[in-house]
């Protein structure tokens, strides 16, 4: 299969125990945030891809696989919608955007989250 565009790569997959999204770290385990992936060149990719395939023979994680990445004074975010959404939540409104991440689905108009608790 082509390599997505891009010059930086991180390694995704979903967690076996609880079906969370995952990303390979530095450290060769698995996050649950991008921003601590490992990050790698194009000709790092196999190699990272190798490390995954060692936890997905241990039941660890399932579907492993590289995307394209950016980083940026902001912090690293995939070049594609999909993965953005994999990685911090859905599109569809502010009252899902994940505290965690700043800046995640704030709105260039100024739109601010409802709240709809009693």
């Amino acid at each position: 299969m082509p390599r997505p565009e891009g010059d930086l790569f991180a390694i995704t997959a979903n967690d076996l125990r609880n079906g969370l999204v995952v990303y390979l770290s530095e450290a060769g385990d698995w996050t649950e945030t991008l921003a601590d992936a490992r990050l790698v060149a194009a000709a790092g990719v196999e190699a990272a891809l190798g490390d995954a395939g060692h936890a997905a023979a241990a039941g660890r994680i399932v579907g492993a696989y590289e995307i394209a990445v950016e980083r940026s004074g902001e912090g690293v975010r995939p070049l594609r919608l999909r993965e953005r959404i994999r990685a911090f939540g859905p599109s569809t409104h502010a009252d899902f955007r994940r505290a965690d991440v700043a800046g995640h689905l704030d709105h260039a108009d100024g739109v601010v989250a409802v709240s709809f608790g009693r």
